[in-house]
């Protein structure tokens, strides 16, 4: 069977790089998460014409809360094809989200006080209720109530992987 749609990666010159076909652009999106994930860079997805389909950006919305790891977070998840805004504390996250409507994942950053972490992913469920939410703690027996999900930043590889699935 033809594929419809072909996924490439974009070089350092600007030329693609085929990897694989894909039944639909659903399909061909899901795959480039997937690929962006284990190998960041820039992916094109086009169809037999040769136009090009870009898939839609997903954003991720951080609360950081120490502005270091808050960067380096951001530089990670943008390499993957993702759209980051990051904001240093909670109210600036209230202040932000009064405008920012279409979030697909939020981050609760692991540095602040339980309390203010708490307290920011009870506000954002009250919010936001079908954004899912990924709370970074700094062992596995601190875990944030009510966040969808509680993960040990030991290293970026098990952050983005699980920033691919839940932005999907």
């Amino acid at each position: 069977m033809l594929s419809p749609f072909h996924l490439s990666k974009v070089r350092s010159d600007g030329s693609l790089q085929w990897l694989e076909g894909a039944i639909s652009v659903e399909r061909a999106t899901a795959r480039v998460k997937v690929l962006s994930a284990s190998s960041p860079g820039a992916y094109v997805i086009t169809n037999l014409t040769g136009k090009v389909e870009f898939p839609p950006k997903r954003t991720m919305f951080q609360i950081g809360y120490e502005e270091k790891e808050l960067n380096a977070r951001a530089e990670l998840f943008r390499r993957c094809g993702l759209e980051v805004i990051s904001v240093a504390d909670n109210e600036s996250a209230k202040r932000a989200l009064a405008s920012i409507r279409n979030v697909d994942v939020f981050v609760v950053g692991q540095t602040a006080p339980e309390q203010m972490r708490k307290e920011m992913v009870e506000w954002l469920k009250a919010n936001f209720p079908k954004v899912k939410i990924v709370a970074l703690i700094q062992s596995a027996n601190r875990q944030v109530p009510r966040a969808d999900y509680n993960i040990v930043l030991n290293n970026g590889k098990e952050c983005l992987s699980l920033l691919a699935a839940t932005a999907s």
